[in-house]
This record gives structure tokens, C-alpha cells and sequence, in this order.
């Protein structure tokens, strides 16, 4: 009988270990399961800003767009008169030498420097 109660109080002492470490097994898969609940929350939060920022961004490239089309059509309105003026200065001059003949001579105007704005914008990338 000894026997047998030297194993019982072996398997008790067994038990009372096993029952020990399943409760501080439990304490940690609870804060297991609270930090997956928090980084749930975290990955939520983030792909919320990750989608606000794509947003964003294509609002910042449709604006972008948008101002260079505007840009273009100034560019190309701003050479058409640039040529315009260029033949209303042409035409003044020949007046102005018919009109004072081959004393005066008024050199030439020089081109509006909307040519030049133009390759200055793609040389930095914009269109035309």
C-alpha cells in the first residue's frame, strides 16, 4: 500500500503542475488574442490611410492633368498671337519704310519669346 500511495501523490503533484501551467497558458492566449484583436485594429486603420492616400493621389493627378492641358492651350493661343504680332510688326515696318523711304531703316523685330516658353516646358517635362 505504500506503494500505491507514493503514486498517487506522484500523479497528484503531476496534476497539480499540469493545472498550474494550463491556467498561465491560458493568461498568455488571452493577451495573445487581446494584441490580435489590437493589430487587427492597427492593419484596419492603416489600410483606411492607404486608401485615402491612393485617393489623393489621383486627385493630385487628374489636377495635374487637367493643368496641363490648360497649360497647353494657353501655350499654343499665347504663339498664335505671338505670330500675329509678329505680321502686324512686319506689316508696320514695310509701312514705315514706304512712308520714309531709304532714309530710316528699322531693323527687324526680333520672334516673341512664347517659342522659347515652350521648349523651356519640354525640356522640364511638360507636354505640348
Amino acid at each position: 500500500m505504500d506503494m500505491s500511495l507514493t503514486i498517487d501523490a506522484i500523479v497528484i503533484v503531476l496534476l497539480a503542475a499540469t493545472i498550474f501551467f494550463a491556467f498561465r497558458l491560458e493568461g498568455k492566449l488571452e493577451g495573445l488574442r487581446s494584441a490580435h484583436t489590437a493589430f487587427a485594429g492597427v492593419v484596419r486603420d492603416l489600410n483606411s490611410a492607404a486608401a485615402r492616400a491612393e485617393a489623393g493621389i489621383q486627385g493630385l493627378k487628374s489636377a495635374a492633368e487637367s493643368s496641363g492641358v490648360v497649360l497647353d492651350d494657353r501655350i499654343k493661343r499665347a504663339r498664335s498671337a505671338g505670330d500675329e504680332l509678329g505680321l502686324v510688326l512686319q506689316t508696320a515696318q514695310r509701312v514705315v519704310q514706304r512712308l520714309d523711304g531709304p532714309r530710316m531703316s528699322v531693323p527687324p523685330a526680333p520672334r516673341p519669346q512664347v517659342a522659347a516658353m515652350g521648349d523651356a516646358l519640354r525640356a522640364f517635362g511638360g507636354k505640348r
